[in-house]
């Protein structure tokens, strides 16, 4: 056991042999080389090798151009029809085309169909269009009249009422919707349009509030009331103030008109007491409300101490992005009273992490790569290796001379093993 001298590139080496698994490359090699295979040796390996070569493809060329078929049916990408002569061009070429008492088929057939018989065609007497996701639909019926019925269903079958339908021209109407909707129209042709009015004493399921429309609008009603009363109760979820409210009157009327109120009181103060106005940092009283007590566990926001903060428990948890610690050096271990492991771990998740850690049996740093939090030793996977540098003036003293570790002495490399 002892330092092992390491060749690097610039220095020399004189080795019994040499195995390399890849390739090997140099600016030339010298010595023997008859041992050395996959390589032409002479000038007659040269002319074998071309003359094989050539012999091989003009065999293969021969074998293709005999496998050559003049068969139209062996003909790839054949034209769907074949013409080069005269006689079909002046054929198809502005003239009547007789195909005899066969069938021609299309996908569509366009131009002036007049002279065609035995045609039937059914005039609809209703028109179904279906839309998705749309604020206004045109619906083209060429019923060549305005006098037609229009009636939407939503995408659930459910007949709804739009925000407007025009027919304004005899062979399309137009459907328009307040918010985006998905569903179907249909248009009758004839018929008369009904429309009229309901009274508001006869709808059906009355809302209690009318909200987000411009019929609807506080600052239009006439003589607007400056208090909330009802002989049968008010029921109030939510109160949105927009102008200035004097808390302290507020609360003085609540509380001496409490036996109106069916909600819970127990948010109400009586007057003299602690009013809103009196408050000029509510967060500061909220915190005061915690019973800052030997014994309570308050919630801060924030919190700073201008002095020392001693923690004596036995877990300190510190749930922060980034740590700044201000002190140079850290004191690890420092309850012990002997040598012990000790490290730092990096959490993956689970509470075990790979650690970097110091083994007090070998007196050397590792690694872990699956180290509990809570552990108290540990035996490391792998060691770091330490470079002693004689250049730099480092002495080759025992503690580090250990498997692994490197010296640099004179420019020389040495690995202890």
């Amino acid at each position: 056991m002892g330092w092992k001298k390491i060749i690097v590139s610039g220095s020399q080496a004189i080795l019994d042999s040499l195995t390399v698994d890849n390739g090997l490359s140099a600016t030339s090699f010298s010595g023997g080389g008859a041992g050395i295979t996959g390589v032409v040796h002479n000038s007659g390996e040269i002319a074998s090798d071309i003359s094989g070569s050539f012999n091989a493809v003009s065999a293969s060329i021969a074998t293709d151009i005999a496998n050559i078929s003049t068969d139209f049916a062996d003909i790839a990408n054949k034209p769907t029809l074949i013409s080069s002569s005269a006689q079909v061009e002046a054929t198809l070429l502005d003239n009547s085309v007789t195909f005899g008492t066969g069938n021609v088929t299309a996908a569509a057939f366009i131009g002036n169909g007049s002279q065609l018989s035995g045609i039937t065609v059914d005039q609809a007497a209703t028109l179904a269009s279906t839309f998705t996701n749309q604020t206004s639909v045109e619906v083209v019926h060429n019923f060549s009249s305005p006098n037609i019925n229009t009636t939407v269903y939503d995408a659930d079958g459910y007949q709804i009422i739009p925000a407007s339908v025009r027919a304004n021209l005899n062979d399309r109407v137009t459907v328009t919707f307040a918010t985006s909707t998905s569903g179907r129209i249909v248009v009758a042709k004839g018929g008369h349009i009904i429309s009229g009015s309901v009274s508001y004493t006869n709808l059906v399921d009355i809302p209690i509030l009318f909200s987000g429309s411009a019929q609807v609008d506080y600052d239009s009603i006439q003589n607007q009331p400056t208090t909330i009363s009802s002989a049968q109760g008010t029921k109030l979820s939510n109160i949105a103030v927009t102008q200035a409210v004097n808390l302290d009157t507020m609360e003085s009327n609540i509380a001496t008109n409490n036996s109106k109120l069916t909600a819970n009181t127990s948010n109400v103060t009586t007057a003299g007491a602690l009013m809103d106005s009196e408050v000029t940092n509510l967060a500061a009283v909220k915190a005061i409300n915690q019973s800052l007590v030997t014994s309570a566990s308050p919630t801060f926001a924030d919190l700073t101490i201008s002095g020392d903060l001693i923690v004596q428990g036995d877990t300190t948890t510190i749930s922060t992005a980034n740590l700044l610690v201000e002190d140079k050096f850290i004191l690890l271990n420092s309850g012990s009273t002997g040598t012990a492991d000790g490290g730092i771990v990096i959490d993956e998740g689970s509470g075990n992490g790979h650690g970097y850690i110091y083994d007090s049996n070998t007196s050397r740093f590792g690694f872990h790569n699956s180290l509990s939090s809570t552990a108290t030793s540990a035996t490391p996977q792998a060691f770091a290796s330490a470079v002693v540098d004689i250049d730099a003036g480092h002495s080759d003293i025992s503690e580090y001379q250990k498997n692994g570790n490197v010296k640099v002495d004179t420019g020389n490399i040495f690995i202890y093993a």
